[in-house]
């Protein structure tokens, strides 16, 4: 993440701690030991750069059901992956069978009302360590400005931004609640949002936000240096080209898929379980996806 916001700084993992990053994608969180991606080859809208190949072994798993082991995960991290999914409270169960603390991170309602995205079928909303999910309906209202005059200005100041712009929540998983609302988004909106004389006007003088050297001089490239120049400048260069392999140490926070027991082991290219149960992998990456007898 650009901006590691408040309330991820103050998360203590220990140094024996098991760490699983869910839908790491192109920024896979520093600590993971463990990275899970449903499509790590697809590049799609759903991400602007391709899935990184993290330090950390990658494994092929849905976000409903994941191979971890019960309770063995002592932090699961998952940033902008549970408004993508179809089912959040089958996510948040999973999150609570196998984990025994969590960050969360997703768009906050600013974000989803400036982007509105088409994939995300879910708006989500924080009350405590309550998670209300709204069925995505906003219309975009600013049509494509967002997405066709994207630029490094805008770019800067939304990581300037993040706490703003992105909702987080961190707790232990005993705490957690999920719930998908019989309002949509767009219901829920019009409710709470500030009318009448209750609307918030330009407030004088405007802020003037220090922008890091980096910011500056990202949107100093892109206003002086030709298009073809400042494309060629913004490729991504940090990828690695194969994945990080399982350790031995990992595989007892592992689980079969189909038994539910952690009793998987390596053979040649595959992992294997005592109950027949074979996982193979997909262009390197172990596939928990695809079942094997």
């Amino acid at each position: 993440m650009a901006i590691h916001n408040h309330l991820l700084s103050q998360i203590k993992i220990g140094s024996g701690d098991f760490v699983v990053d869910v839908g790491g994608g192109h920024r896979p969180f520093h600590r993971a030991d463990l990275v899970v991606e449903k499509f790590p080859f697809d590049s799609d809208l759903h991400r602007s750069q391709p899935v990184m190949f993290p330090d950390a072994p990658l494994v092929i798993a849905s976000a409903e059901n994941l191979p971890i082991a019960d309770q063995s995960c002592d932090l699961l991290f998952s940033s902008h992956c549970i408004e993508h999914l179809p089912d959040p409270p089958q996510f948040i169960e999973e999150i609570k069978r196998c984990a025994k603390s969590v960050y969360l991170e997703f768009p906050s309602r600013r974000l989803e009302m400036m982007f509105a995205w088409n994939f995300h079928p879910w708006l989500i909303e924080v009350e405590g360590t309550r998670l209300i999910c709204y069925r995505n309906d906003v219309p975009q209202f600013f049509g494509d400005m967002f997405h066709k005059e994207y630029d490094a200005a805008i770019g800067a100041w939304g990581e300037l931004h993040h706490e703003e712009l992105n909702t987080s929540l961190y707790c232990n998983t005993s705490e957690l609640e999920c719930v998908i609302s019989e309002e949509t988004a767009i219901e829920m909106l019009v409710r709470t949002s500030p009318r009448g004389q209750d609307r918030v006007n330009m407030s004088l003088p405007v802020s003037r936000p220090r922008y890091s050297l980096r910011h500056v001089l990202a949107l100093a490239a892109q206003s002086y240096l030709p298009r073809s120049v400042y494309d060629w400048l913004q490729k991504p260069r940090r990828f690695k080209t194969t994945p990080t392999d399982l350790s031995l140490d990992i595989l007892p926070n592992l689980r079969c898929l189909e038994c539910n027991k952690s009793d998987l082991a390596p053979k040649n290219e595959t992992l294997v379980c005592s109950c027949g149960a074979i996982y193979a992998r997909d262009r390197g990456v172990l596939d928990f996806d695809h079942i094997l007898h």
